[in-house]
């Protein structure tokens, strides 16, 4: 729920009038209203979508009983109940029913560390009149944004980067040129703390952010540590803790909803609503008594996930909506998609979420469940397999990849499961650099990035296994974050809320305690959570091997009216002279693809969306 901004200068006047215009920009997020705190050196700004205790009581800025705390707060603490009937008894009295003001009461009582009691997705910032101090915080995966500028004397944050254009004080935007050239030229987004303007960075995910005195620091409070598997049969803890973090997730004062794609995860969570809603009504109130699917789908061979999205359907009983659009519909909408997201997007997969948000709000919706995180946790994506093959070969468990590549052939073919092993032998470094040159990416970049080098990735991973490692990389440099960028700028552009079950961080410290063997066995991904909802899914989405995931036919499109689109823009001397993408490349690669001589997609996705962005953001126009 909800947008946040302030502007924090100690020893200088408030600068109230700057953050009303930040909080206008972020209206979308919060339709439900606004609130303002202003004193010398601090100025607040909420937007509010009401989720929880829908009444004025919930209004923010929250202050504290005695009026020292401010809080300013974007998401939801899902375990705030039983926080706060701890806090009650420790004497904390509450005058709300939301979960804001328990954050208020957890700080009162355990300090900063309050924040690593909280099961949730946030970033919220707390004012501490008593010591002239702001705390602000992350949730541990990132799921809610906080961007921030800091001079070394002035600290500006908002939830949305278009919030700073209405910030006098920090300029213009300025391309930050590193990061838009790991964009065109590696198809990296999202995987530093840098955004795509100069001196704008993220708060990081677990990470918290103090401003005082004695200066501004940021701390973390959570990470991914070696655990040892659960006592007993680890499918059966994975089923219970992903059937409580979804009940969880259903805690709302309006209407709950379920995006669905067809896939195990998005299954995974349409089908346990549903056992919940059979099982235990009332944890399942804000479902109704039909819960309520949002499906995309095209009629391409390849992209049609209908089958499969029917089959939960039919099994749930839901009342389903079914969502299309063509390139021609997309490319009416794209100015408004490509300002709701406020940096380049990969592809125009993410342009597909944007309107089934839509959708979903058009129907009554206030929050939606969806299933992003799942492969991240439970190791779905095709590159896990060669990694887990990798590490059966370094333990020397040859009879078990023996059983492992006879498996893959089996579902995929003796050619599939020879070039999986191939890459279980290769380092992950050159398969990346293979990709890169094989996508044709390298050549695009423009004169203004050449030359520039590519940020050098870190992955801080405690596990000694290339499975686990890889994992983390993912879930914490590339691949989730971006994903997570998409999910709340394609939910609160259309003032919904997004919630995500794979990343309750117990169950995900629960997924990376497990063997390998659990999370991919017999060549097939994603194990664990297959068997552990195996009763509720239906069979044909519980077997299913191939992966789509909201995906859209952009190669396609790309002939057709998108095409027409990206031509307009690359004859245009706009893009010729901005250097960011080489123009006369991206031609020849965009006539090659027209005429069929090449198939070209997300590359050439991109050359086009970066110039859209700096035409919206850069030069004040999307025209």
């Amino acid at each position: 729920m909800c947008g946040i901004c302030g502007v924090v200068a100690l020893g200088r006047p408030a600068e109230a009038d700057t953050v009303r215009r930040m909080s206008a920009a972020l209206a979308h997020r919060g339709p439900d209203g606004d609130g303002f705190f202003s004193a010398p050196g601090v100025a607040l700004g909420h937007r509010r979508l009401s989720i929880i205790d829908l009444s004025h009581a919930g209004d923010q800025p929250f202050a504290s009983a005695d009026g020292a705390l401010q809080l300013i707060h974007n998401g939801e603490i899902y375990n705030y109940r039983e926080l706060r009937a701890e806090l009650a008894t420790r004497g904390h009295q509450f005058r709300s029913a939301s979960d804001t003001e328990v954050i208020i009461a957890a700080y009162l009582e355990w300090g900063d560390k309050c924040v690593e009691r909280f099961n949730g997705m946030w970033a919220f910032a707390l004012w501490d009149s008593r010591d002239q101090r702001l705390f602000a915080s992350r949730d541990r995966f990132g799921v809610k944004p906080f961007y921030y500028r800091w001079d070394g004397a002035r600290l500006a944050f908002a939830s949305e980067l278009k919030a700073f254009r209405a910030d006098p004080t920090g300029g213009p935007l300025r391309p930050n040129l590193p990061i838009v050239r790991d964009y065109v030229a590696r198809d990296w987004f999202d995987h530093t703390g840098e955004t795509f303007f100069e001196g704008i960075v993220k708060l990081a995910p677990a990470h918290s952010l103090t401003l005082d005195a004695r200066g501004l620091r940021t701390s973390r409070y959570w990470q991914l540590e070696r655990r040892d598997p659960p006592l007993g049969d680890p499918v059966a803890a994975v089923r219970e803790l992903f059937l409580d973090s979804v009940r969880l997730r259903l805690r709302a004062d309006v209407t709950v909803g379920t995006a669905l794609s067809g896939g195990i995860d998005s299954s995974a969570v349409a089908c346990s609503v549903d056992e919940l809603l059979r099982t235990e009504a009332e944890n399942a109130r804000p479902v109704g008594e039909r819960q309520a699917t949002f499906t995309a789908f095209f009629d391409v061979p390849g992209y049609d996930e209908r089958p499969f999205a029917r089959a939960v359907v039919e099994r749930t009983l839901a009342t389903p909506t079914w969502v299309s659009f063509s390139d021609r519909e997309l490319v009416e909408v794209l100015p408004s998609i490509v300002e709701s997201h406020d940096e380049p997007f990969r592809s125009t997969s993410i342009c597909a979420g944007w309107f089934v948000m839509r959708a979903a709000r058009e129907a009554g919706i206030t929050v939606v469940l969806d299933g992003q995180g799942g492969d991240e946790v439970f190791a779905g994506y095709p590159a896990y397999v060669p990694a887990r093959w990798g590490d059966l070969l370094a333990r020397g468990r040859l009879a078990e990849l023996g059983r492992e590549v006879a498996a893959q052939a089996s579902t995929y073919g003796a050619p599939a499961a020879l070039r999986t092993l191939a890459r279980a032998l290769s380092p992950a470094a050159l398969e990346d650099a293979l990709r890169a040159r094989r996508s044709g990416s390298e050549g695009l970049a423009g004169a203004a990035l050449r030359g520039l080098a590519p940020h050098l990735e870190h992955v801080d991973s405690p596990f000694p296994d290339r499975l686990r490692t890889l994992m983390t990389r993912i879930l914490t440099v590339r691949g989730l974050p971006e994903l997570l960028h998409a999910e709340d700028r394609n939910s609160m552009a259309h003032s919904l809320e997004a919630r995500v079950p794979f990343l309750d961080y117990r169950l995900v410290e629960l997924a990376y305690s497990l063997d390998g063997g659990e999370l991919l066995r017999r060549g097939v991904t994603k194990s664990a959570i297959r068997r552990a909802l195996a009763d509720v899914l239906p069979p044909s989405v519980a077997a299913r091997t191939d992966k789509l995931g909201f995906a859209t036919p952009e190669a396609v499109w790309l002939r057709g009216a998108l095409g027409e689109l990206a031509g307009d823009v690359f004859a245009s001397q706009a893009f010729t002279e901005r250097c960011f993408v080489d123009a006369a490349a991206a031609r020849r690669r965009f006539d090659d693809h027209r005429a069929g001589r090449i198939e070209a997609g997300f590359e050439l996705w991109r050359a086009l969306n970066v110039e859209l962005w700096a035409r919206a953001f850069l030069d004040g126009s999307a025209n």
